[in-house]
């Protein structure tokens, strides 16, 4: 390996950190070193290109830390099946212990350390990702198919992280609906012994072939096998969800963010679930750390304020709902959509009893209908709340919205 032409981003919010590892990488021979202080930072550097490399602190000031920088970038796309993250950390607190069982970085080193550790470190995580690179290539220009086959030449050779490679090949064979290829290479992995990401797999296979029963199954197999696995958490929530299992999936929810609670889609998904059964207690601090983990993640979105608005209308708590209606104002001011979400967040406050108002927010309401289509996710929301005064009939448009999920 040529290390000379490696991209490495280092992320650490200490001047005197990022310098030390600056000079690290350098005497180990990296020439293209980029470092940032904060996550958001990191993201945005990531967004606009390429890197080989991250070596991020795990905690990075007020902002996102470095696992749910991690999350985010992979969610995002911003690092591929090639990318080597590296996570430097002082801590082995079980929050942290459990987000590194989930998002899974290439490695971990421990403070402090030493500059040949640290070389040791970055050696091995590259030897293991280095032969993806054509793969990811390949899934970012041509496809899955592509990524495929350049996965099964790599699996024809020996590879000591040939489960990992697997997992890959099941996960884009899924993707492209090859079921049969990703049983196949599920059934594979597991013959020595079970996988929890096999097992989930599998249960993926058997939700889109229709049988709920042995999909439930799997994933509670592979929970019972490896609690710390999320995905099949998420996977079971969802399904006993779309089953009318409402109860069960918001337990399952519940289990999986007492194990691992930094997951902003999770959290979402919880809110979410809480607030349509009424359980209050549950639902106003699962929308609380959703909007705490947005907003360190620079992706602020109204949907999680009104929904603890909601929330603390159910409760009699206007003074602090009405308060959020203008945080809300403040913090998503650069969403286009935000004269819906503001207007709904207004139309839930009303008391009953105030007519002269309603009539003010349904004007308000007719100017905003006037000036185009009404988007399906706000307009949801918007339908809900207009629905909440008694006047939906008025709106027929709105009304086709109304069983419409807002997606967590």
């Amino acid at each position: 390996m040529n290390l000379a032409k490696k991209m490495v981003l280092v992320v650490d919010d200490f001047q005197n950190m990022r310098s030390t590892l600056r000079q690290m990488l350098m005497s180990i021979g990296f020439e293209h070193i980029t470092p940032v202080a904060t996550g958001e930072d990191a993201l945005a550097a990531l967004r606009a290109r390429r890197f080989d490399i991250v070596l991020c602190d795990y905690n990075l000031g007020e902002g996102i830390d470095g696992q749910q920088l991690l999350d985010q970038a992979r969610a995002e796309g911003a690092i591929n099946l090639a990318t080597v993250f590296v996570m430097v950390t002082a801590e082995n607190s079980n929050e942290m212990v459990m987000g590194a069982l989930e998002f899974t970085p290439d490695a971990y080193v421990s403070k402090p350390f030493t500059k040949d550790l640290l070389g040791a470190r970055l050696g091995r995580a590259l030897r293991r990702r280095e032969p993806l690179i054509p793969v990811a290539s390949a899934l970012s220009k041509q496809g899955p198919a592509v990524a495929v086959e350049a996965l099964d030449l790599l699996l024809n050779q020996t590879q000591p992280n040939r489960l990992e490679l697997l997992r890959i090949r099941a996960e884009l064979a899924f993707s492209m609906g090859d079921l049969e290829g990703a049983e196949a290479t599920c059934g594979e992995a597991m013959a020595d012994k079970p996988l929890a990401w096999a097992l989930t797999r599998r249960g993926q296979i058997a939700e889109a072939r229709g049988d709920a029963a042995a999909a439930a199954a799997l994933y509670r197999e592979s929970i019972a096998l490896t609690a710390h696995y999320m995905p099949a958490h998420d996977q079971l929530a969802a399904l006993c969800e779309r089953q009318g299992r409402a109860q069960e999936a918001l337990e399952v929810l519940v289990a999986a963010l007492e194990r691992s609670p930094k997951s902003l889609r999770r959290q979402r998904s919880l809110a979410r679930l809480a607030t349509r059964l009424k359980r209050d207690e549950l639902a106003g601090p699962a929308w609380e750390r959703a909007i705490h983990f947005a907003r360190q993640m620079g992706l602020p979105d109204a949907a999680d304020y009104l929904g603890l608005i909601r929330v603390l209308v159910a409760r009699g708590d206007m003074r602090e709902a009405r308060l959020r209606i203008k945080t809300m104002a403040r913090r998503c001011a650069g969403d286009l959509q935000l004269g819906y979400w503001d207007l709904a967040a207004r139309m839930l406050c009303l008391p009953l009893s105030d007519g002269a108002g309603l009539n003010a927010l349904l004007a308000e309401l007719d100017a905003l209908l006037e000036k185009g289509p009404v988007p399906k996710r706000a307009g949801a929301a918007l339908a809900e709340a207009v629905a909440s005064t008694g006047e939906l009939a008025r709106y027929p448009a709105l009304a086709t919205l109304r069983d419409q999920e807002i997606d967590p």
